[in-house]
């Protein structure tokens, strides 16, 4: 392929970010080939696992070719890239035996649009119960709000009756009750003024506190930029294995695959 582009990466990432990803892989000097996995697989870290082993597997040469000319040429990928945390160990385990893979340094998604695990764990330590909103978790899910406390009622009434509908709500109501805040992360998209003004009316319906506070795209462009120092990501060689430390570092590795 043309020598004046940049590396190749093979880009994994939860459709939870991406408006994010796609904005910072459009400004890479990189040619990121982004596919996103559905929401909410960290909610099943065995899914998540073996999602993201299966497509890392899938991963091979590219081929193009021009049938008239007779022509066929070949690029190959510099890295697969996971743009994902250690998600509930969702993440541990994997590996690859023809590619690099890289993450970053983190438990999840909200850090990475925080742009950092220290500005994370800092409101962690500041307010306990926080319930944290973005475009992608609005836009693919259904967080706490009016509508989801009616659409859920509705599905409970629909499937088993008016009175255990009212005390399955009271369930529902009852793991709310364990957060006390809704942080909307502003990236200055377009829609970050109607969605910050939902999760606002969302935290009053709750009877939560309300807070804004503005995403960093350093990290998440660093990883798509191929920016990668060891103290924010983790880089793994082929046939080497992602796995938790249990330390501030997040991540290790471990031996080569056989």
């Amino acid at each position: 392929m043309h020598s004046i582009t940049g590396k190749r990466f093979k880009v994994l990432a939860c459709r939870s970010m991406w408006r994010e990803v796609s904005l910072l892989a459009s400004q890479s000097p990189n040619v990121c080939d982004v596919e996103f996995l559905p929401l909410g697989l960290h909610n099943d870290p065995p899914s998540l696992r073996q999602t993201l082993q299966e497509k890392i597997h899938a991963t091979s040469p590219q081929k193009m070719s021009y049938q008239q000319e007779g022509l066929e040429f070949e690029y190959d990928y510099d890295a697969i890239v996971l743009a994902y945390g250690l998600c509930s160990n969702g993440t541990e385990g994997l590996s690859s035996k023809r590619y690099q893979l890289v993450i970053p340094r983190v438990h999840d998604c909200i850090s990475l649009l925080l742009g950092s695990s220290e500005l994370y764990h800092y409101y962690f330590e500041k307010y306990r119960g926080i319930y944290w909103y973005s475009s992608g978790w609005i836009e693919h899910s259904i967080q706490p709000s009016r509508e989801r406390r009616e659409l859920i009622y509705q599905i409970f009434k629909n499937k088993f009756g008016e009175e255990n509908a009212a005390f399955l709500m009271q369930l529902e109501d009852n793991w709310q009750r364990e957060y006390s805040r809704a942080i909307y992360i502003s990236w200055g998209f377009s829609v970050d003024e109607k969605y910050c003004r939902f999760t606002q009316e969302c935290a009053e319906f709750l009877g939560w506190e309300f807070e804004e506070v503005r995403g960093d795209t350093k990290l998440l462009s660093d990883l798509l930029r191929g920016a990668w120092d060891e103290e924010r990501f983790l880089i793994v060689k082929p046939g080497e294995v992602i796995e938790a430390s249990g330390d501030k570092n997040i991540f290790c590795k471990r031996c080569v695959v056989e």
